[in-house]
């Protein structure tokens, strides 16, 4: 008898499922989202999914294909233009965070919010700004013939803007607001009862910063440092404009390279394995920059 009874009920709830299923596509948020979705899918899943079958396509032994890891075997041969990249990052990105966590905290101090306001708006354009322009305006002013370079005497201690140590200079240009736009939120969130709830109890300036202060701002610092890295290893078009391929190797412009050489050669395949590391750099990333910024924003709400 049970039986029966959802056996008649079942084909009344197919289409009540049904038109459940198409109120929802029909709703206005997903009507919302759906042009970003197809610009993701287009732009960003596609061709992804698309270099990780390149990479990890090789030849097989019966003139076929399969699935092996050759590609990335093969990336010994790019060992210097890896590390080359990591010391350019890591350098790049603590020189950018100290000068950042600084202006940022001097910034927090003065506590005006309009001031905050164009701090964020300014850092925010000057974050996503780079490219061939960025290049070109420090070749103008510390190239060798740059209009600073021989009023600051660069030239009698070494420095070179064609060389590891002027991409570190020039990466400066948008890792230090970078910086700035993560870090401003979390000093300006310290409350003042917490610093004067120290002082009422016999706490110094130390104290605050050592039990409350930097307890709460060292994901933010860490996430910030974290981001900076992963941003000045991505770069790719200023580097190019700056030093060219094959002057000072660097990931991306490995990859550039490779590409150029075509998939005769196989520099198709080790291009993708070389995004593909890329990828996986940048999905850690954020990654670790999303957990460091939610810890970070739990002691401040």
């Amino acid at each position: 008898m049970n039986r029966t009874a959802a056996s008649a009920a079942a084909p009344a709830s197919t289409p009540t499922r049904g038109r459940r299923a198409g109120g929802a596509l029909s709703s206005p948020a997903v009507l919302a989202l759906a042009p970003m979705t197809l610009v993701l899918l287009a732009f960003f899943i596609v061709p992804i999914l698309g270099m990780g079958m390149v990479a990890f396509t090789v030849d097989a032994p019966d003139g076929g294909t399969a699935l092996g890891l050759d590609h990335f075997l093969g990336l010994t041969d790019h060992s210097r233009a890896i590390g080359n990249s990591v010391k350019v990052s890591l350098v790049g990105a603590a020189i950018g965070a100290l000068i950042g966590t600084i202006t940022s905290f001097c910034i927090a101090q003065i506590r005006s919010r309009r001031l905050d306001s164009v701090v964020a708006v300014l850092s925010s354009v000057l974050a996503n700004d780079g490219g061939a322009p960025l290049a070109f305006s420090f070749i103008v002013t510390l190239g060798n013939t740059g209009l600073l370079f021989g009023l600051l005497g660069l030239d009698a201690i070494g420095f070179s803007l064609y060389s590891w140590q002027g991409l570190v200079v020039m990466y400066q240009y948008f890792l230090i607001p970078t910086m700035i736009m993560v870090t401003l939120p979390t000093f300006v969130g310290l409350r003042r009862e917490w610093q004067e709830a120290n002082t009422a109890l016999g706490g110094s300036p130390w104290t605050f910063w050592r039990r409350v202060g930097l307890p709460v701002a060292t994901p933010a610092l860490l996430g910030g440092w974290i981001l900076l890295f992963g941003s000045a290893y991505a770069t790719h078009a200023s580097a190019a404009v700056l030093i060219g391929t094959g002057v000072y190797p660097l990931v991306p412009l490995s990859i550039a390279s490779e590409l150029r050489s075509g998939a005769s050669g196989g520099g198709e395949a080790t291009a993708m394995a070389l995004g593909v590391t890329m990828v996986v750099i940048a999905i850690v990333v954020l990654f670790l920059f999303t957990r460091l910024q939610r810890r970070s924003a739990r002691w401040l709400q």
